[in-house]
């Protein structure tokens, strides 16, 4: 495996070790991983912004994914352990379960978006029991079949509207992906778009059994301590990645004819970042115009489209998504940057 690839995978996999280490250790563990990504990344972001893209590599491409979804199960169990049954102090505690909360919030969502593109029954699987396990389950079916189609369109409810709060947003969002996602199942099968028959071969069945599931045996391990545990991390992965669509579609929308029909998607359909050690840990998710286009191209052959093509966010995607949690300064740098934008390429609707 080439040296620049293996540098990849051990950025990929460090949060996930630091994570495991700081969960049995205790103590000012916890800061390491939290430091690492909720601070160093940016940190790096800026010093290394444009560095090239990696090469393609088809064993690291197919292993890598694999490795991250079994060791999230893991996390699972461990944060359960670690947050509501190990006698750590709360200054120990506290740090702990917000770097978990990131690492599911960003390594493990990037990780089953990764997985639920892949034509591979096992792989499509291991992406959907991670968003399962976040208590998201209908994200596997909503992204696929409304998100995809319909992005920078008013039936898509995963794009951000000009001028729209994270905060309306994210109500927007979770509630119209889940129905909507809902409908395409159900047509998908034969029945009205909004038949409340119950059909066991829906996939929603399997999304929200499965979520029971995993609460239930958060609770079972780790009492009611484990409940409210295993609750804030699924809010915290859910936050993260209506987050992450937020800042990836803020403002953009395709034009739409007289007929109906609206334009083809291309590259100035995604707000981009080129920022290189946020891609190392997301496996190339910032590189989110070229994943559009082709939905089914594993992470390692995503290219970055330059600026004149596909519009580039101001900074690094975690500080974008911080930025987006104050919606009057978040109003104040993007949406010139949406009207400049949509000048150049007179999309703006």
């Amino acid at each position: 495996m080439p040296r620049y690839l293996s540098a990849f995978a051990f950025i990929t996999l460090l949060p996930t070790f630091l994570l495991a280490l700081a969960a049995v250790k205790g103590g000012l563990w916890p800061l390491l991983p939290l430091f690492l990504l909720g601070g160093l990344n940016h940190l790096i972001d800026g010093l290394f912004e444009n560095r090239p893209d990696s090469p393609s590599e088809r064993n690291l491409a197919t292993i890598l994914p694999a490795i991250l979804a079994f060791c999230h199960f893991a996390l699972l169990g461990l944060a359960v352990w670690s947050l509501a049954l190990k006698p750590d102090p709360l200054t120990a505690k506290i740090p702990l379960f917000l770097a978990f909360g990131l690492y599911f919030a960003t390594v493990s969502n990037a990780n089953g978006h990764e997985l639920i593109h892949r034509r591979s029954r096992l792989a499509f699987t291991l992406g959907k029991w991670i968003f399962i396990s976040h208590l998201f389950g209908h994200h596997t079916s909503a992204h696929r079949l409304v998100h995809h189609p319909y992005v920078a369109t008013r039936y898509d409810p995963n794009t951000a509207r000009y001028n729209e709060s994270f905060y309306t947003f994210f109500a927007r969002a979770w509630r119209g992906s889940f129905l909507m996602g809902l409908s395409a199942e159900n047509t998908r099968r034969g029945f009205p778009p909004h038949s409340r028959e119950v059909d066991f071969s829906n996939p929603y069945f399997t999304y929200i059994l499965g979520g029971v599931i995993f609460l239930g045996l958060a609770t079972a391990f780790g009492g009611w301590k484990g409940f409210l545990v295993y609750l804030g991390l699924a809010f915290m992965a859910q936050s993260g990645l209506l987050l992450t669509d937020y800042v990836q579609h803020y403002g953009l929308t395709r034009s739409e004819g007289q007929d109906g029909r609206f334009d083809p998607i291309a590259p100035h359909h995604s707000w981009n970042a080129p920022h290189w050690f946020t891609r190392n840990l997301t496996l190339n998710a910032p590189l989110h115009s070229d994943h559009h286009a082709k939905p089914a191209r594993p992470y390692t052959e995503l290219q970055n489209h330059p600026a004149e093509v596909a519009p580039q966010l101001p900074y690094s995607p975690g500080i974008m998504s911080i930025i987006a949690l104050n919606p009057i300064h978040w109003r104040r740098i993007m949406n010139p940057k949406v009207a400049e934008w949509a000048m150049r390429h007179r999309k703006l609707g």
